[in-house]
């Protein structure tokens, strides 16, 4: 068959691998004249495998009327009355409910077992460089509630084996690069197993391979206009570069997925949820960071990286509405600059590469991976701040299911109607 995926980024770049290596003939098409753009660029790194808690859930809705209105808080509204974000939050409310959580955790474990394995896979059979590592993740707790909690749920789960419970002082010891007192944490939760990565480094290397098929086919630098349909099916996509027909499409663009969703008369609840990253190379000296490291309370993320041959730290996070909007807000920036002093006691001031992101975001943080009601045309996109680490598992889903190879009951968890 011949299947055109739209974007280039992260999920399209890995949905193309896949599908190419099946023996179907891919174009793919991007509005960016590189890959790798947009989220996947300077995302946090971390390839949080057993860390999957959704955004929505009764401990963030306790929370929102002081998440929203602190101007330091890690998440913001900025849309307005915007009927698109009234339409999500109203999804979003619903899938707080303890059962969805519950639903939405299991699935996103499954799927990030399945796509680890998938990265394995492609990293050894590739030969793909990009700073892969197990480096283990640190989740640290400020708050002693929110420790209690996440150590109840280590216990309730049996994940004792995998997850070490820590008390502050035993945090400090296991990351020296921490400067902060005992006195200011609660504890913390260690997952041994947990890797980092650069992403964009990823897709510069797969698209190295990708272009080295035969049966790929590339349109960077190409705007996609809007569908074309005949009797009810997606047959072509026009481009600023002319039609492009396939026998069938995949809806990988990100946060304009609605936007193009919409074009093709169906309603996708993806909403932009706007991220930012700072990169910074510790000075001589420094202690440097071994593990990934993520503070529970400022919802910030802390990754150990290389950056142009030397030890680096990625620094991420905070979650604005903003519809589209991909101005770099300096306030923002400041919150993850102040972060690496306290935490790490490094002076951001100099090159700190500061970067902001649109992550496609649904309202119970599950990808939607699946046919849409327009024929012809498969989504698989709205991964939130997840979309590193389900990337692989979320393209083989894709291949399978095209490939008529998963049952329905595998992939429902990800289906477009449970959204509806």
């Amino acid at each position: 068959m011949k299947i055109c995926v739209l974007g280039a980024g992260v999920i399209g770049l890995t949905t193309a691998w896949c599908l190419a290596e099946a023996g179907h003939d891919v174009v793919i098409i991007d509005r960016h004249a590189s890959t790798g753009k947009d989220a996947s660029a300077a995302n946090g790194a971390q390839l949080s495998y057993a860390f999957v808690a959704p955004l929505a859930s009764p401990a963030t809705l306790k929370k929102l009327p002081a998440l929203l209105l602190s101007p330091d808080a890690p998440m913001r509204i900025r849309a307005g009355l915007d009927p698109a974000l009234i339409s999500w939050g109203i999804r979003f409310l619903l899938a707080c409910r303890p059962g969805a959580v519950r639903e939405t955790v299991a699935a996103q474990l499954a799927l990030a077992a399945l796509s680890r394995r998938e990265l394995t896979r492609l990293t050894q059979s590739l030969g793909l460089s990009f700073g892969l590592r197990t480096a283990g993740k640190l989740v640290i707790y400020r708050s002693a509630r929110e420790f209690k909690t996440a150590f109840r749920s280590v216990v309730a789960t049996g994940k004792q084996h995998d997850q070490q419970v820590l008390t502050a002082a035993e945090c400090l010891a296991l990351e020296p690069a921490l400067q902060l007192d005992a006195g200011q944490l609660a504890g913390g939760i260690f997952t041994a197993s947990e890797q980092v990565g650069d992403c964009a480094a990823f897709c510069a290397a797969l698209t190295i391979r990708l272009r080295q098929r035969s049966n790929v086919e590339w349109l960077l630098d190409t705007p996609i206009i809007g569908p074309i349909r005949s009797g009810g099916r997606l047959v072509a996509i026009d481009t600023g570069k002319g039609q492009v027909q396939a026998d069938h499409f995949v809806l990988c663009m990100g946060a304009t997925s609605g936007a193009f969703a919409r074009a093709c008369g169906f309603y996708l609840p993806i909403y932009p949820l706007k991220g930012y990253s700072i990169t910074l190379t510790p000075p001589a000296g420094a202690r440097i960071l071994r593990h990934s490291v993520t503070d529970m309370a400022r919802k910030l993320v802390f990754a150990p990286l290389a950056r142009d041959g030397r030890p680096a730290v990625r620094i991420a996070g905070i979650a604005d509405l903003e519809r589209n909007d991909m101005t770099l807000d300096g306030q923002r920036v400041d919150i993850l600059r102040r972060a690496a002093a306290e935490l790490l006691g490094i002076d951001a001031a100099g090159d700190i590469a500061p970067w902001c992101g649109l992550r496609p975001t649904t309202p119970d943080s599950r990808p939607i991976i699946g046919w849409s009601p327009l024929d012809g045309l498969f989504i698989n996109s709205g991964h939130g701040m997840l979309g590193w680490t389900l990337a692989c598992g979320s393209a083989r889903l894709t291949a399978d299911m095209i490939e008529r190879k998963r049952s329905t009951s595998e992939t429902s968890a990800f289906a477009l109607r449970r959204a509806a």
